[in-house]
């Protein structure tokens, strides 16, 4: 290996990086807005794949003032279990690895605190084309009080005359992430998961976050040596990083989606909040 030309490398990766980080943090605290020139961008780029990071999608602009959001989880017990699904029905109940799980007939029903899930085999699934497929999946949301106001739905797949389909919560805009319900029919076998934060209040204050191409230059930071990481999508939400608390504050981060995992930095500090 030629020792000379690696140290140039690193000596010059370095002071681009912290001409960018400079450059980030700066422009990306003013509160009108800016944008990184073509340079700036190019430099941005080469400092990534100097690391082995590339990008495979574009980034956002905007760098708007957010506030942290007060959310609060959804919580499921035996009462929302049996008024809802199994009302006047016969059932079994057992408890199982933190889990409660009812079973009557072809339906089985597990729930946490924070998580539900039905099931329900029947050969009726069978017979449906997918548009009945869809159809009756939207009918069973909203029939049993899963479909939720502040719900956007992130995705419908068909293949292999199967259907699923995903739902978000959003606050405004910004996804709020380890919020999901998804739905799914396939062969004689209709499954749904849920979970869901009953209140999401933002606070008053409103602060400057910092910009997408500061939060992805973090990655050269943590990301380990060796390792090749293709970025598939950035965008801006809010994380709440306490998986056993019942409420507390989410925080606005950005999401980058990478071949290797999902990373979410802080959008306040530009630090890791997350990574896989």
């Amino acid at each position: 290996m030629n020792w000379s030309r690696a140290k140039t490398v690193m000596i010059v990766t370095f002071l681009i990086l912290n001409l960018l980080l400079y450059l980030a943090v700066v422009k990306s605290h003013v509160p009108q807005t800016t944008v990184f020139t073509s340079e700036d961008f190019t430099a941005f780029k080469k400092v990534l794949e100097e690391n082995d990071i590339f990008l495979s999608t574009s980034l956002p602009e905007k760098t708007p003032l957010l506030p942290l959001v007060k959310v609060k989880r959804e919580i499921f017990d035996d009462n929302f279990v049996l008024d809802y699904f199994l009302k006047d029905m016969p059932y079994e109940k057992k408890g199982q690895n933190g889990e409660i799980i009812f079973k009557s007939g072809k339906i089985s029903i597990k729930i946490t605190p924070f998580e539900f899930f039905f099931q329900e085999k029947d050969e009726k699934f069978l017979k449906m084309s997918l548009e009945d497929k869809e159809k009756y999946i939207k009918n069973f949301l909203n029939k049993y009080s899963l479909s939720e106001k502040d719900g956007k739905q992130v995705k419908v797949e068909q293949k292999n005359s199967g259907v699923l389909l995903e739902y978000k919560q959003f606050y405004g805009d910004y996804f709020i992430e380890d919020s999901f319900i998804e739905a799914e029919i396939f062969d004689n076998n209709f499954t749904v998961r849920k979970k869901w934060f009953e209140s999401v209040i933002p606070e008053k204050d409103r602060k400057e976050i910092v910009s997408a191409i500061f939060a992805v230059l973090e990655l050269v930071k943590i990301k380990a040596e060796g390792i090749y990481l293709d970025i598939e999508d950035v965008k801006l939400g809010y994380y709440f990083n306490w998986p056993n608390a019942v409420k507390g504050e989410a925080v606005p981060v950005w999401r980058i989606i990478t071949n290797k995992g999902t990373y979410y930095i802080n959008a306040y500090t530009g630090n890791l909040e997350k990574g896989e």
